[in-house]
């Protein structure tokens, strides 16, 4: 498979059992409930004896889990997803400073809270002084400032993400997300299931302040699990070398930026920022290479 990439990722998961009855259970609730071929089954009274061993002194049962997931490699994606570790992260101000920067197109799917203020496409033409043409309308519209699933349920609308297909363009795609990895979109995905069927690597926005290692971390293992690749994260606040540091070290990850304070978030705060930011394509070898050698 030489136009594949990726792996097999192994896992160890312990688990505590106090007597023999949650034994059987965890057992059965992951299918093992066949003999060893050439051993005959446990008779009932052998079986009575081996719970009573387990009732009196418990039992760890450590489990090694192996998963792998491969993907294309003959075309890398010309964009990037942009998501948070939380709501009002920065996420928009990040998708500006990378339009700015790869002189790339904006889309945001969904987008809610439009009774309350303006749109995160007008903000990012804005920011990044992207003409028209450079904008894509999002799929979704939504007035109240909540999940898409909740806005939809309150405006008796239906939201569909399956529904959702990127715009064809020939620059670079810079797609904004909406809330964190695990706001709901409908019924049934989330969007980190939105990510992953737009098959983009995410730049993950996050705090630089108090609390982010572990916010940051637990989003970064989470799209670790779908095999989603990060191409970075970006963060904003009073920098912080400490917390840069344990994240691209346990997280595995650059941190592409880190945003300061700013006196005034306006086109030439952006402009400046984006003068930072490593081209695109130098970016992207950078991972797809990293995880070839890895591989």
């Amino acid at each position: 498979m030489a136009d594949m990439a990726g792996g097999v990722r192994g896992e160890r998961l312990i688990q505590d059992h106090p007597d023999g009855l949650h034994v059987l259970r965890g057992l059965k609730g992951i299918g093992a409930t066949t003999h060893a071929p050439g051993r005959p089954p446990l008779g009932a009274a052998q079986l009575r004896r081996v719970l009573a061993a387990f009732d009196e002194q418990g039992a760890t049962v450590t489990y090694h889990l192996a998963f792998g997931m491969w993907r294309k490699t003959m075309q890398r994606p010309n964009g990037v997803f942009v998501t948070g570790t939380d709501t009002g992260i920065g996420k928009t101000l990040v998708s500006a400073i990378l339009a700015r920067a790869w002189n790339a197109d904006y889309w945001k799917p969904v987008q809610t809270g439009v009774a309350e203020e303006p749109g995160d496409t007008d903000t990012v033409a804005h920011l990044a002084q992207l003409p028209p043409e450079r904008l894509h309308l999002p799929a979704y519209v939504l007035q109240a400032p909540l999940s898409p699933w909740a806005a939809a349920t309150l405006e008796d609308t239906i939201v569909d993400a399956t529904t959702i297909v990127p715009p064809a363009t020939r620059a670079p795609l810079i797609v904004e997300g909406a809330g964190g990895l695990y706001v709901p979109i409908d019924d049934t995905h989330m969007m980190i299931d939105l990510i992953a069927r737009l098959d983009m690597p995410v730049v993950l926005a996050a705090r630089s302040g108090l609390g982010t290692i572990n916010h940051t971390l637990l989003s970064l293992k989470a799209l670790q699990r779908r095999g989603i690749p990060v191409l970075g994260v970006v963060m904003s606040g009073p920098p912080s070398a400490g917390n840069k540091e344990a994240i691209e070290r346990f997280g595995g990850v650059r941190v592409l930026a880190q945003i300061p304070p700013l006196p005034r978030v306006d086109a030439a705060a952006v402009d400046a920022l984006a003068q930072g930011i490593a081209p695109l394509a130098e970016c992207l070898a950078a991972l797809y290479d990293a995880e070839t050698e890895a591989d």
